[in-house]
Parts: C-alpha cells; structure tokens; sequence
C-alpha cells in the first residue's frame, strides 16, 4: 500500500477510535483539578504556573505535521501578545522527538510566541489526554485559577476566545455557574408574577455565592428593578450598595458597572451620579482603569475638561498592550473638548 494511503488509513483509525472512549474511562473533566505538567523538554520559554490566582492557562497539545495545528498558531500567537500581561499563559505540548521540534520551530522563525516543550515520552498526553478521552489535535485545555480545568476543546472553536476572556477576569466556571442555576430560575419565576420580595431574595443569594462569578446576574436584577419595577431610586441605591460590599475588590467588575449605566441602551433614566460612586469605589487598586473609568463618567457628564486629564492619567500609566487603545480614548476627548470650547466661544445667533 503506497505510504499516503497508509498515512490515510491510520488517520482515518484515529479519528474513529475518538469517538468509541467510554464514559467512565474519562477521568479529566471540566471542574477537574488540572493534571501535573511536567514534559521532559522545554524547548523555549518556561512551564506555566497552573495554581496561580491570576489570569489562567491555556495547554494545547499539537504537532508539526498537524495542518489544523499550524492554522491555530497565529491565533495563540496573538492572544498571547494581547493578553499576557493580563495573565494568559500558553503551552504548547508536542509528542514528537526534540530534533523536529526545534527544527520546525527554526524553519518558521518565531512562528510560536509562546513557550513550547516536547514529550516524546507521552506521560503528559496520557495525564491529559488520554485521561479526557481527546484522540485529535490541536486540544486545548484552559486552566483557571487555582488549577481547575475551565474548558476542554479545539483552540480553532468559536468558543475558545471567548472563554479564555471570560476566564482571565475570573467570571467563568461551569461548575459553579450550574450551582446557581436552580435559584437563578426561582428568581426570574418571581419576576414573572411580580412577585419583588421574593425575586431579589433569590437574586441576593445567587450574588452573594460569587459576586464575581454572577456580574451578568447583578447586572439583570438591577435591570429587573429600574425597567420592570420601575423604581429608579431602589435599583440605583441597591446597585451603588452592591458595588461597593461585593466588588470593591475586582476593578474589571466596577468598571463594567460603571459603563453599563453609563452605555447601555437599555438602561434609562441614567444616573451619573450613582456611575460615578461606582467608579469611585475602584480607588487606587484598579490602577489605570480606575482614571479611565472615572473619565468616561466625566465624559457622560459633558466635563471633557476632567475628561481627558483623567484619560492623561490612564494613558501614562497605562501597561504598553493597552496603551494605544486608551491613547485613541483621549483623542477622542481632546477632539470633543475643543468643539465644546469652540461652540462656547461662537457669537449668539451664529
């Protein structure tokens, strides 16, 4: 049989046997504490951390022959140049021998920004793949804090982006997420018959198992009391309260409060004032997002003045991933505060 056919054949083996690994046999899932990460060689770059408390961990198992694998670089690649400093960190685990490796990796340059190790071995892939039941590659594994396995699937998914997002702000965990599903539903049941106290009651105990965790869920039951109550005093009193003793110490939640009220379509009558208690609440531990916050606050108010000397701020201390995008934010300003001098200094009637 000629050597393509062959190849062909054993392919064709593998994908099938994927589909035939029994329930019980699979021993890594989602909510599993991540296996030890250990291959014999680290062809660039360092292991990652998979117990850290920071950001989260994508291991993705890959081969140089692997068409769909060199079609998932450039992917990683660029996540890992946006997000690391936000505490992404990427492995690539290969089975081949060190010498293809390193040649493939010296024959496309730095075709792989990230770290890159081999285990020719197969110790890690049994730990990990063969233990999750995952026959093909490219797989890919996304760790969250603390080890715990998020995530299991094609880094080419549509999935995958956004859950590493999700991940890197500490808002997903399936596992959790379905803990809170049964009061979620008795909350929106008593929303239905306008049922209020028994409504926030739930919504209150599903926030408060992880605030974090269920932003979306403090978001929907603020909505719930502006626009279907229709008491703009009680949600904007009961959202500032929220912010502060349940998001005091996540910035990336208090600034997606804050633009909510500030942004969304939806949310109406606005309240700036309450906006800006929320955005105060960040303090000096959102470090850069903390000025940016309170200048889209400034800006909602018309004050491009405050605007852009908080945006100035944000953009000074800004880490260098960032700082084009919050760069662009200020000219923004600046362009809106010269046309509101220039129309205080037009002639009346003009």
């Amino acid at each position: 049989m000629p050597t393509q056919f062959r190849c062909a054949a054993v392919m064709l083996a593998l994908l099938c046997s994927a589909t035939v690994v029994a329930e019980d046999e699979i021993k890594l899932k989602v909510g599993s504490d991540a296996p030890v990460l250990a291959p014999k060689n680290v062809m660039q770059g360092d292991l990652p951390d998979l117990k850290s408390e920071k950001g989260c961990v994508v291991v993705e198992f890959w081969a140089t022959w692997c068409v769909p694998c060199q079609r998932s670089i450039p992917h990683l690649n660029q996540l890992y140049k946006e997000l690391k400093d936000r505490g992404l960190q990427i492995i690539g685990v290969s089975d081949e021998k060190v010498k293809t490796v390193k040649e493939f990796l010296e024959k496309k340059g730095s075709a792989m920004a990230y770290p890159v190790a081999t285990d020719f071995e197969g110790e890690v892939a049994n730990n990990w793949m063969k233990a999750a039941g995952q026959n093909g590659i490219p797989c890919a594994f996304i760790i969250g804090r603390g080890g715990r396995v998020l995530w299991i699937g094609n880094p080419l998914d549509d999935q995958f982006e956004p859950t590493i997002r999700k991940a890197l702000s500490g808002r997903f965990d399936p596992v959790a997420r379905e803990k809170m599903e049964s009061g979620l539903k008795a909350a929106r049941k008593c929303v239905e018959v306008r049922n209020w106290t028994e409504a926030y009651k739930h919504f209150n105990e599903v926030i408060e198992q992880d605030a974090s965790l269920a932003l979306d869920i403090t978001i929907e039951r603020f909505k719930d009391t502006l626009l279907k109550e229709k008491n703009p005093k009680a949600a904007y009193e009961w959202l500032t309260d929220t912010a502060r003793k349940r998001y005091g110490s996540d910035p990336e939640g208090l600034s997606e409060l804050v633009n909510m009220v500030v942004k969304d379509p939806e949310v109406q009558p606005r309240d700036l004032e309450a906006a800006a208690a929320i955005a105060e609440v960040m303090g000096t531990k959102g470090g850069y997002r903390a000025m940016e916050t309170q200048a889209v606050v400034a800006s909602a108010k018309g004050d491009f003045v405050k605007a852009v000397d908080l945006q100035t701020t944000a953009w000074m201390d800004a880490d260098p991933v960032n700082k084009a995008s919050v760069k662009r934010t200020l000219d923004g300003y600046r362009s809106a505060s010269k046309r509101t001098v220039q129309a205080e200094t037009l002639p009346r009637g003009s």
